[in-house]
This record gives C-alpha cells, sequence and structure tokens, in this order.
C-alpha cells in the first residue's frame, strides 16, 4: 500500500510541495519488504513455501512495474521502482552479512555496538563539521548583516558525509566507453573538410547537421519532434578525397562516418573576421529601452578601458553546495581568479534562486522577469548583440531554451529568436540519437538529458563537445592587432553554455 501512495503524480509544482512524503512512502514500503524477507528466513518454513514467498515477491514488483512504469512527473513509477530497489538490494545484503557474521563470530554483539558507537560520534562530528561549512563560499563565511535575510529551519547536510557514487554505484559505470578512433579530420579556414581513415576500404560518409538558429519557434517545440527534424533535415554526402569538400559558410557541424568510426567535427562559421557588426531592428532595438547599461566594477583599475567579455556556464539543477562538493578543482581555481585590484570573485548566497526549478530561475538571469509584461521579450544576449557583442549559445540538452521556457510570450510562433538574437548557436549534435532518444520517452532514466548514467556521444563526455566549441570560439575571439578595427576580432563577446550533467536522479 505505501508503495501505491508513493506513486501519485501530477505537475512539477505538485511533486515538489509532496516530494517529501512521497520519499517516506518509498522508504515505509522498502522496510516492509525487508521485514517480510528477514521474518522469511529467521522463520523454519518449508523451503518449498519459501520459494512460493520469494516468487510472490517478485511477481508483485513485475505488477507494480507492470502498473506504472513511467518515467515524469504525472507518472514515475520507473523512478520509484529504481530508488526502491537501490535501497532495498544494499540493505538486505548488509543485514545477510551481519547475519552470517553474528553466527560465526562470539561475541558479535559487541564488537558491534562498538562499530556503531565509533560510527556514530564519526557521523555526528562529520554532520557538525558541514553545518558549519554549509553557508561558506569561495571566499569565506557568508556576512550575515543587520537587517538581512538569515537560513531558516535546520539544516542535516547527511549528503555531504556520503563517499562519492554512494547514491548511483547501482546505476553502473559513469565513464564514456572509450571508442578507437581511425579517423583523422580537420576544416581549414576556407572551409575545406580533409578526411582521413585509416579502415582501408570503407567509404567515408559526411552528416552535414542543419544550422538551427535562423529556424523559427515551431520548429524547435521538444515536445513536437525538434529532435526528429534536426535528423530529418541533416544531409548525407559521399566524401572523395580526390575532390575538396567545402562546408557552406552557416555549417558550424558535421559527423564524419569511416567504418565502425564515427566522430564530430565541430567549427566557428562563418569566420569571426566575415562577420559584420550587427544593426537590430527598429520595432525590437533594446538600445531604445528603459534598460540598465552595461558597467564593470569600478573597484578594477583598468576595467573601464573596454568592456568585458562575458562568458556564462549554466550547470542546470547543481546546488551551491553541490558545486563544492562535487568540482572542489573547479571551485579552488576560482578562489585564486580573486586578485583585488585585477579581478573579483562574487558568489551569489541570497535572491540569485527565485523558484525551485529551472523555469523561474532562467527567466529572472535571461529575461530579467519571470512573467514577462508585454510579448516578444527577448533574452539578454539580444541585449548585448544590439551593443556590439558577439553572441553565442550552446545548448547541451538538445532544446532551445526561448521556445522552452518563453515560448508563450511569442504570438507569432514564426519568429526566430535565435536569429535576432545570436550571432553562433550549437545545438543539432546533442540531438542526435546516438545521445536523445529518437522515439520514446526522450527524458528517460537511462538515456538523453536526464539520463543517471553518463552522457556519452562518440566515445567522449557529451560535455567535451561542448567546451570544444568554445574554445574554438575564444580562438577565433581573440584580436589580432593586424586587423581592420571594423572586424569581429576587435569586438566584445558574451557567451552561454548549458550542461545538463546535474539534472539526473541521483544526485551524484
Amino acid at each position: 500500500m505505501s508503495y501505491l501512495m508513493s506513486l501519485q503524480g501530477g505537475s512539477l509544482v505538485y511533486i515538489n510541495e509532496h516530494i517529501s512524503s512521497l520519499g517516506a512512502e518509498v522508504l515505509v514500503s522498502v522496510l516492509s519488504l525487508t521485514a517480510i524477507t528477514v521474518m522469511l528466513y529467521a522463520s523454519r518454513l518449508r523451503v518449498s513455501t519459501q520459494r512460493v514467498t520469494i516468487l510472490l515477491i517478485f511477481v508483485t514488483l513485475a505488477a507494480l512495474y507492470k502498473y506504472d512504469h513511467g518515467e515524469r512527473f504525472e507518472q514515475h513509477g520507473f523512478y520509484n521502482l529504481l530508488v526502491f530497489l537501490a535501497i532495498y538490494i544494499p540493505l538486505n545484503l548488509v543485514l545477510g552479512v551481519l547475519y552470517v557474521l553474528w553466527r560465526k563470530i562470539d561475541r558479535f554483539p559487541a564488537y558491534f555496538a562498538v562499530t556503531v558507537l565509533v560510527g556514530g560520534i564519526y557521523v555526528s562530528v562529520s554532520l557538525m563539521h558541514y553545518r558549519k561549512v554549509f553557508d561558506q563560499g569561495l571566499r569565506g563565511s557568508f556576512d550575515y548583516s543587520l537587517g538581512e535575510c538569515t537560513w531558516s529551519g535546520r539544516n542535516i547536510p547527511f549528503v555531504d558525509i556520503l563517499p562519492a557514487g554512494t547514491q548511483n554505484f547501482w546505476a553502473g559505470s559513469m565513464h564514456c566507453k572509450s571508442e578507437l578512433q581511425r579517423i583523422d579530420t580537420n576544416i581549414d579556414e576556407d572551409g575545406v573538410l580533409t578526411v582521413r581513415c585509416e579502415i582501408p576500404g570503407s567509404n567515408v560518409l559526411i552528416d552535414i547537421l542543419p544550422e538551427t538558429r535562423e529556424w523559427p519557434l515551431y520548429d524547435k517545440d521538444v515536445w513536437n519532434g525538434y529532435n526528429s527534424l534536426i535528423i530529418n533535415r541533416t544531409q548525407r554526402l559521399t566524401y572523395y578525397k580526390d575532390l575538396p569538400f567545402v562546408l557552406n559558410d552557416t555549417t558550424q557541424a558535421v559527423v564524419v562516418l569511416c567504418g565502425s568510426s564515427s566522430t564530430l567535427v565541430s567549427r566557428v562559421a562563418p569566420p569571426i573576421s566575415k562577420l559584420s557588426v550587427y544593426t537590430p531592428p527598429p520595432n525590437s532595438d533594446t538600445r531604445t529601452r528603459n534598460t540598465t547599461s552595461i558597467s564593470v566594477s569600478p573597484e578594477i583599475p583598468h576595467s573601464n578601458r573596454k568592456p568585458p567579455n562575458v562568458i556564462y556556464l549554466m550547470l542546470d539543477a547543481v546546488s551551491r553546495r553541490q558545486f563544492h562538493r562535487q568540482l572542489p578543482r573547479s571551485a579552488h581555481i576560482l578562489r585564486t581568479l580573486h586578485q583585488p585590484g585585477v579581478s573579483q570573485i562574487t558568489e551569489l548566497f541570497r535572491y540569485h534562486s527565485v523558484g525551485f526549478s529551472t523555469d523561474n530561475n532562467t527567466k529572472a538571469m535571461f529575461l530579467g522577469e519571470i512573467y514577462p509584461k508585454n510579448p516578444n521579450t527577448l533574452p539578454i544576449w539580444a541585449y548585448f548583440r544590439d551593443r556590439g557583442y558577439i553572441t553565442a549559445r550552446v545548448e547541451s540538452g538538445c532544446e532551445d531554451w526561448a521556445k522552452e521556457y518563453n515560448g508563450h510570450n511569442y504570438p507569432q510562433q514564426d519568429f526566430a529568436v535565435s536569429n535576432r538574437s545570436l550571432d553562433y548557436e550549437l545545438t543539432a549534435p546533442f540531438c542526435l540519437p546516438e545521445f536523445y532518444p529518437s522515439v520514446g520517452n526522450p527524458f528517460g532514466n537511462f538515456k538523453g538529458p536526464y539520463s543517471i548514467i553518463a552522457r556519452c556521444l562518440f566515445g567522449r563526455y557529451l560535455h567535451e563537445w561542448a567546451f570544444d566549441y568554445l574554445y574554438k570560439l575564444r580562438r577565433e575571439l581573440r584580436p589580432q592587432p593586424a586587423m581592420p578595427q571594423s572586424t569581429g576580432k576587435h569586438r566584445p563577446y558574451m557567451v552561454t553554455v548549458a550542461f545538463m550533467e546535474g539534472h539526473e536522479g541521483t544526485g551524484e
């Protein structure tokens, strides 16, 4: 009955409001079945009776899976079953080991009591430590000032004491399976693709991925086949080594196939040197609106010489504390960047979070308001572009932010928001069926942007391909004194990259 109660579903708001009770129901069901299992083996039942009981348990689990094996908020039985088994199996294995030790070792209860006592002391001291550092950031403790809001409630950061991998050890390897790459590729400044395949007798095929930046909103609907449209509009051509293979000026990425090997090749197209300064249309020119101008800190002496470059990395579904816990080396690097008089690090502790999900928080970040008062509200990168910045965005989750989170704000769905606000966009590679499911639920537990296992594409982590493109952008954007002042080489840039690796159900 408890497990059936845990299957209650609804909207994201409903799940957020009832997550504690739903989790409690799963835990009660685990403990109930564990009690049955213990009594089954502790009692002196006939072997045949035990076997029938075990079979009945398996039949019950199969029936529950058949009843609800959904992977959405409305029906989330598959995820519930995974959590159930992730607790039930280790718990019963531990109980089984303890039972064997109790039978084999004299005075085992005393040893066990001492172990529990020492473990309890260790856990208590650890929790006290992590409670103390919970509100500490990159530059020390959080500074409480009179009249400002403070942390509410009693925080018990038990997750901090768990060893790495505790919550997802059952999901398998978190590493991408290495693929032997027998392809060597290069794209020169003229857009000529050169491929060398080391597999004798294999034909080389090139999948030219479509440029999505110019697509209207109705083509970018995740719930209406955005990924399928990308696949359908991908053009496959045969590569001949004796003939030049020239890519057009808008192609950002291609997939090269050679026998059993495949790889992704991306580039910045058109080259920055050929990118003219964007002139916004009069009816949506953000410079004519009453907005706050872009400014930099007066504490940095040289900061007023030129507009700053902006790189915005969004790690979706990663809390501040989880960032410090899971990415300690990144946190250390950020600390070293704080050099008074040269650069400064600011860590937000309060109002950077205005909701419990991606929706409201990203609207506040990218629109400046959660509920836009006017139609056709443009994201922040449009404001940068209108002011002479080169703008680029990488979406590693196969979605378009403007359509997914603000699409209802545009009366005309044929409006191409990316074409209006971005110079470069890379999304198509992250919609390929090697990563993003082409059939069924794209937001499942074992494949796609919400997967609890490693997100891989052609033998590499998904985020590595995103960073590759980011590095190429930065190399392209490095100023060259010999270039004319009118070219993109001397213009500031604003790049946003969205990473979905933290958006999964295990918390690891």
